[in-house]
């Protein structure tokens, strides 16, 4: 038996000069790549394994538990080695087994590597990539916990040893698209209580947008063009080691001089293609997320212009309908205009688009079975099946749906199509294309060339390109925008917009606030630079106390203010959370938010365009641009808006004021030009309600826009009363909205 292993770039010509080096001495070898060691091998530590095994993947509801049952893991010590001009192989041999290593520099930019398997019956691959005790490694798609992938979940020799084997898989990464978890930190009570109730706190390396691409902080890209099952372990000191389950598909090596250059070589060097440009109305105003029916829609949009907030869009959810559960109210998926919800509609979304408010709505690539569009496309053939050749009916949370089988050329076109007639040709603007994630490993689709498993993890690409193909034959790309959660290796060829999912309404590091940072730097470090979140968190538990409070709602829209798109959401249980709309203070707040956003809106474009033509991301790490400086690399929860912006949000809650690492250069605070400072180090700046630290480049371009920024006065605060509080201090008592049916004297203003 013979496995073959050819290392070529994906595309392109054969280089002027060689970029890898094969070092053989007869019994070992190293392989570099632009002078950084990258293979080692000797007969006592291979860097080649194959094996056996069964994985099992158990789904609930977009959870999934997996596990590799290991029967034999043979590493592969004895090789023999040839040069071929280009191209260097090598024959690793251990009892009837070979592998072939076929090492190939092209365009003087990248060694690609491909893999081939000629019926060898092991289905596992392991293989071991250098690595430095100090190194520092980014990327994986998108994260939320950790921006360098190599620190730990918890402290080494602080926290208690409790959780040793959980702990011995702690910097290990699956790839594979699911559900992101509730919580998303085994400590934490809300973690707890979703895994007791359905398996669903998830965990550290959860993630709806996973991709196999990371770079190094030893200046270079590593990316596995499969959607094959993989993990990276990235747990020792001396070695990284990738694990493949199934057919071998390509690998490419990119070396640069820096970590921007390497994050510019996605779009030069890669097929992970390149974002396109946003539509300029995002830039007008905000999204707000609003629901309940036409003349809610109205009344919540005239309550906002009323004190000031430029509302540039309607998000409405709820446009086919809805359906209630336990875990709050849901979307009836039946994508198609539910004219009695939302009476009168199609004339509201032209007077609207008249006024310069667009109307937004949702969808997903599934359908409710009590509604039309699943019994049209079931009828012709056109859901997912399982074994025994029926629809395969999947629970979303206390109901069932059928699954649009993207795969089935017929399927996907006629969805399409759904998309342009009950959306676009209905006039709406833009949309979340939701979900992507799901697809059980034990369905059956209509394309039959690879693995479920790599089919589970390319769904999201698919949904993307269907979303994508849908607006550009409508003729409207750069008009409508839609938005995703779900990805992977591809996604930013075809989506207009990513979002970080389903945080929890509160400050938590796992799934609070602080997380979507990690989810912005981390997609940017994957090749996808333009993203957003839900303004105040989406998932709420109001019995267990997690609730939305006005001072979170607040810390993150002026966190939003420096990202390309602001967009509210009401949540999962909105008569829990404090809106957007719940008091005039807050719509004040609001107000001056969105007029900072609009004042940003040619610096904002500016770095959108950027992002469109470079590959740079519009929120940047500050390991992007200053690698070499510690401090600035493991500030992990700042970051760089564009080149000209340092933006370090408030992500805890009772802050007035907060500390700040500033790096070289000469920085001006924005909210006080009197305060300049020179950089390399820590300052500590007042950080009120509305004034998150922010500083800017002095010898920035666009320092007329930051002063005239920081001329805009604070919202005063609001009275206060002679009542305990444990609130914030300066902010008010806000109630919900079911707090307000039990005390309606004291809620009189609540739209």
């Amino acid at each position: 038996m013979k496995v073959v292993v050819y290392l070529i770039l994906l595309t392109g010509c054969l280089a002027a000069s060689k970029l890898h080096q094969v070092i053989d001495n007869g019994h070992s070898f190293n392989v570099t790549v632009n002078n950084i060691l990258i293979f080692q091998h000797t007969y006592d530590n291979p860097m080649l394994y194959v094996g056996m095994g069964r994985t099992s993947f158990l789904e609930f509801r977009g959870n999934f538990r997996i596990d590799n049952d290991i029967d034999r893991r043979v590493g592969l010590r004895n090789y023999t080695y040839q040069n071929f001009n280009w191209t260097d192989e090598i024959d690793f041999l251990e009892d009837k087994h070979q592998l072939r290593f076929r090492i190939t520099t092209y365009n003087d930019r990248s060694v690609g590597i491909e893999i081939y398997n000629n019926g060898i019956e092991y289905d596992y691959l392991w293989f071991r990539v250098v690595a430095e005790a100090s190194e520092q490694v980014y990327g994986l798609g998108e994260q939320f916990s950790h921006l360098n992938l190599r620190e730990f979940s918890y402290t080494p020799g602080k926290d208690p040893e409790l959780f040793s084997v959980s702990r011995s898989r702690d910097r290990i990464y699956p790839i594979w698209t699911r559900e992101q978890g509730v919580g998303r930190d085994k400590h934490d009570q809300v973690t707890f209580f979703a895994d007791k109730m359905s398996g669903a706190g998830g965990d550290f390396h959860t993630t709806y947008f996973p991709q196999a691409t990371f770079v190094s902080s030893r200046k270079y890209l590593f990316h596995y063009d499969g959607y094959n099952y993989v993990e990276f372990d990235f747990s020792h000191n001396q070695y990284h080691e990738v694990f493949i389950k199934g057919n071998f598909s390509n690998i490419s090596i990119i070396p640069r001089n820096s970590m921007m250059d390497l994050v510019k070589s996605f779009v030069t060097d890669t097929p992970l293609g390149k974002m396109a440009a946003l539509p300029s109305w995002l830039r007008d105003g905000i999204i707000l997320g609003v629901q309940g029916g036409t003349d809610i829609m109205l009344k919540r949009l005239k309550t906002a212009q009323d004190q000031g907030v430029a509302v540039n869009g309607l998000w409405i959810q709820d446009w086919a309908g809805i359906k209630n559960t336990t875990f709050g109210q849901r979307l009836f998926w039946n994508w198609k205009w539910n004219s009695k919800r939302y009476p009168g509609l199609d004339q509201k979304i032209k007077d609207l688009k008249a006024q310069e408010v667009k109307v937004l709505a949702y969808i997903n690539p599934n359908l409710n079975i009590e509604g039309d569009l699943y019994k049209n496309a079931s009828s012709q053939g056109f859901v997912v099946k399982n074994r025994t050749g029926n629809p395969y009916l999947l629970d979303f949370g206390e109901f069932l749906c059928g699954i649009v089988d993207l795969t089935n050329p017929d399927a996907f076109n006629w969805y399409k199509g759904q998309i342009k007639t009950n959306m676009i040709n209905l006039g709406l603007s833009g949309w979340m294309a939701d979900f992507g994630e799901y697809l059980p490993v034990d369905a059956v689709v209509f394309d039959k060339t690879m693995s479920i498993e790599m089919v589970h993890n390319q769904w999201p690409v698919l949904w993307a390109m269907l979303n994508r193909q849908a607006v550009e034959e409508s003729g409207k790309l750069g008009e409508i925008v839609f938005w995703m959660r779900a990805g992977a290796a591809r996604t930013s060829n075809f989506t207009t917009l990513m979002w970080a999912g389903d945080q929890n309404v509160d400050f938590s590091y796992g799934d609070g606030l602080p997380s979507t940072i990690i989810a912005a730097t981390s997609m940017g470090l994957s090749g996808t630079g333009l993203t957003h979140f839900d303004i105040g968190g989406y998932t709420t538990f109001g019995s267990l106390g997690l609730r939305r409070t006005a001072e979170l709602l607040l810390r993150s829209a002026e966190m939003a203010v420096f990202t390309p798109v602001m967009r509210t959401h009401e949540g999962n249980q909105p008569d829990f959370n404090v809106q957007a709309y719940s008091n005039q203070y807050i719509l004040l707040q609001f107000a001056r938010l969105v007029q900072i956003y609009k004042m940003l809106g040619n610096y904002t474009n500016s770095v959108i365009q950027i992002c469109v033509r470079d590959g740079i991301p519009a929120q940047r790490p500050l390991v992007l641009h200053y690698q070499n400086d510690p401090l600035a690399v493991n500030a992990k929860y700042q970051y760089m808006y564009g080149s000209d912006l340092l933006i370090a949000p408030v992500i805890q809650a009772n802050v007035t004021s907060q500390k700040v690492y500033l790096p070289q250069g000469e920085w001006v605070f924005l909210w006080n030009n009197s305060l300049q400072t020179a950089g390399k180090k820590y300052i500590m700046v007042p950080a009120p309600i509305g004034q998150p630290p922010v500083f800017y480049q002095k010898t920035s371009s666009y320092s007329a826009t930051f002063k005239a920024i920081s001329k805009i006065p604070l919202v005063p605060p609001p009275p206060t009363t002679n009542q305990p509080s444990t609130k914030t201090p300066g902010l008010f008592d806000f109630k919900t909205a079911r707090e307000c049916q039990a005390d309606k004297s004291s809620c009189d203003s609540l739209p």
